[in-house]
């Protein structure tokens, strides 16, 4: 029986909604825990502030009215307080960009200590969720993240993240994961079809303009002169083609979920069956 459900894929490949039904399914037999992208996470260091023990008593006085939900919440790992900010309102918006500017992702802590951080993090994790028979489902937190980190400022190669993603895996292993892949018949097309939804009142693509200019800004972006929508294509693609090469040597269960008729019903058909093999 599988405790981890790992589901990955590009955007617009339907990770939210099947995460959801996921979690639903599985909730009315067995205790579920769900966390999707942009959640307090109890392995992912996105939305962490890493913050060196010795400069936290000077921010507290800074900002003492955060001082007791930033105690409620962080813990010291390696020299360092790690506090997932998004688990208590923010209304100082000072206070958000300095937690925001202490998080470890966008190569703000170089890659050893982020290594280091993730491992003893999913480490962590894996030891707590050892103690029962909970299961739990985490949205784009094994390969999205870390490739995307990896591949855009570090630009490391396809080897080297290989490394670093089998590295990670290892401390969950006991708990029997599965990967689940959701895959687009056509990149270009699924980037284009999600950009259009995912936009403003005003009709603006405005999640296609901050990834993009995410990508543009990063140290591969600017090596590789990604622009405008190619540029976001182009990077999407070789995240992809890192991203299969991963699978097929990860030393646990993976299931590519093709959905090239964009049939949703037929999709979750499937994700239905591989779940119901693996309770």
């Amino acid at each position: 029986m599988t405790r981890l459900i790992l589901l990955e894929g590009l955007p617009g490949t339907g990770k939210t909604t099947f995460s959801r039904k996921i979690f639903d399914y599985i909730s009315k037999s067995k205790d579920a825990y769900l966390y999707q992208e942009g959640d307090a996470h109890p392995a992912d260091l996105a939305w962490c502030a890493c913050i060196p023990q010795d400069e936290v008593p000077q921010i507290i006085k800074r900002f003492p009215d955060y001082q007791k939900p930033m105690e409620e919440v962080m813990y010291f790992e390696d020299g360092y307080a790690i506090i997932p900010y998004i688990k208590f309102p923010i209304k100082d918006q000072d206070f958000y960009h300095l937690m925001e500017s202490y998080e470890a992702y966008d190569n703000r802590v170089g890659f050893e200590k982020f290594k280091n951080l993730n491992l003893k993090r999913w480490t962590r994790f894996a030891e707590m969720a050892l103690k029962d028979k909970d299961i739990h489902i985490f949205e784009c937190a094994f390969l999205q993240n870390h490739i995307t980190e990896l591949l855009l400022f570090h630009c490391m190669e396809a080897e080297s993240i290989l490394a670093y993603l089998l590295d990670l895996i290892k401390p969950v292993l006991p708990l029997e994961p599965v990967v689940l892949y959701l895959s687009h018949a056509s990149v270009e097309e699924g980037l284009k079809k999600i950009s259009e939804i995912r936009v403003n009142d005003l009709g603006e693509k405005i999640w296609m303009e901050r990834v993009l200019a995410y990508i543009e800004d990063s140290p591969y972006g600017k090596a590789n002169q990604l622009k405008g929508f190619d540029g976001f294509v182009e990077f999407f693609q070789r995240r992809k083609s890192i991203e299969e090469s991963v699978l097929s040597k990860l030393p646990i269960q993976v299931y590519r979920i093709e959905n090239p008729d964009k049939d949703y019903e037929i999709a979750w058909q499937k994700i239905q069956t591989i779940i119901t093999n693996h309770l």
